[in-house]
């Protein structure tokens, strides 16, 4: 009894090795299925009406057991791949919340800078949200797994990251050639009457030079107003907000020339199956295959049973 148990548990151990195929079946057939795996070996413990299965439940949790279903442990590249498009998002975050806050005018010289800097606004309002986007696909793409997402998230770090650096040389351009120039040039000719308001009323000055010199008249801003004129303000402002842009457009380059290398050498491999884990077509099971096979079983055991017929045929006629 003890052998017959032994060579039981050794056939389904070693799954189709201790299967012996009938003739005509062939390795296309039989392999279609994944290999049992025994849990025979362990021996589960009883300690009064309760039953310890703790080792069984370690190996189906370790993605053991019949095969059929198993925990899948993340791979460091997933883990990796993670924490890049986490600062991904992060710095997307920061930038996009920076400009909503100046589109909705939370701080006190948001005007100024709506007013004086608008184009530099709006490209960080693009570049923020090209990152925030960018992340949240990555995201989708690393939880389930899905490399064609990854891919479109791999795709649109590039702009993303030509928005940055389109931010940065912006802001570095008007900040470090004849910035003093630019104002002049901008409140004479560019500035409407409402946006030269606007500066009046946030930097509290009145006028560009002066209250005699191109002023935008208000309850606090007229003629004779006891109020400075706005170049000096204007100046150091401009020169302060633009030199923190750049510097921090600049600053998350190398971050972000990072996170593009990491979701390339990443994102193809989120899990440990190779490509898509889709059977090659020559080797798929195809109903063409089960009849063929069905057939050849069928043949094989009418020609033994012909042959057994005619052998007990033979044996009964002999003289012996």
């Amino acid at each position: 009894m003890s052998s017959v148990s032994a060579d039981t548990a050794h056939s389904l151990d070693s799954g189709h090795a201790g299967f012996i195929l009938p003739p005509g079946i062939t390795n296309k057939f039989t392999n279609k299925w994944p290999r049992p795996l025994s849990l025979g070996h362990l021996e589960a413990r009883e300690t009064g009406k309760e039953t310890e299965t703790s080792e069984a439940t370690g190996v189906l949790e370790d993605g053991q057991g019949l095969g059929s279903s198993h925990v899948v442990r993340w791979t460091v590249f997933k883990w990796c791949l993670l924490f890049s498009i986490t600062t991904v998002f992060a710095y997307g975050t920061a930038g996009l919340m920076c400009a909503l806050m100046t589109w909705f005018r939370t701080w006190d010289k948001a005007d100024v800078m709506g007013v004086a800097d608008g184009d530099i606004l709006i490209l960080i309002t693009l570049a923020g949200s090209l990152l925030l986007f960018a992340a949240l696909v990555g995201i989708t793409g690393a939880l389930l797994n899905s490399r064609p997402i990854l891919a479109v998230y791999t795709v649109l770090l590039w702009p993303a990251f030509v928005s940055m650096l389109t931010v940065g040389y912006v802001a570095y351009k008007r900040e470090t050639f004849s910035l003093d120039h630019k104002l002049n040039l901008n409140w004479s000719r560019y500035y409407t009457p409402v946006g030269r308001l606007r500066v009046q009323d946030s930097l509290q000055c009145c006028g560009y030079y002066s209250p005699l010199h191109e002023i935008s008249p208000s309850k606090r801003c007229y003629l004779r107003a006891p109020l400075p004129g706005c170049k000096g303000a204007l100046y150091n402002f401009e020169h302060e907000l633009l030199t923190k842009i750049w510097r921090a457009a600049f600053a998350l380059v190398p971050l972000h020339l990072m996170n593009v290398v990491v979701a390339l050498l990443c994102a193809n491999h989120m899990t440990k199956t190779f490509g898509k884990g889709i059977t090659p077509r020559q080797y798929r099971l195809h109903s063409d295959d089960v009849k063929a096979d069905a057939e050849r079983i069928f043949s094989g055991a009418e020609r033994e049973g012909g042959f057994s017929s005619q052998y007990g045929q033979a044996k009964i006629l002999s003289p012996d």
